[in-house]
């Protein structure tokens, strides 16, 4: 991009991600872990509590990620970069139905041809 400093402090635009939610979702999870190992419990209930919480513990990761994607992109963006990003927009428009020159449409046109009605 440019060749400026990366700037990221309290004056930037861009935010930093947050690294304190991800910890605070993180470490009790962890603690009850250890806890679970440190503990004498029974054999299946130990397994079933290790998948719960390893499930919990990706689960907040995963939402931690998916909240703070956007600074984690623009983290190491200067403050000129967006002077120098060039976006191009594509517009798709859907095609107009072709419609008939020959006789205008009617919002009511009985069908030519009639059907005929078989039982089953």
């Amino acid at each position: 991009m440019c060749q400026g400093a990366v700037s990221s402090g309290p004056g930037s635009a861009v935010a930093a991600p947050r690294w304190g939610l991800l910890y605070a979702g993180t470490v009790p999870q962890l603690a009850a872990l250890g806890v679970l190992e440190a503990a004498h419990s029974p054999h299946l209930l130990r397994i079933a509590l290790r998948c719960l919480i390893a499930v919990g513990l990706f689960a907040t990761m995963s939402v931690w990620l998916r909240t703070n994607r956007p600074a984690l992109d623009l983290q190491d963006w200067c403050d000129c970069a967006g002077a120098q990003v060039t976006v191009r927009v594509i517009e798709s428009h859907r095609p107009e139905p072709a419609i008939s020159q020959t006789r205008p449409i009617t919002a009511f046109e009985p069908a030519e041809q009639e059907y005929e009605i078989v039982a089953r």
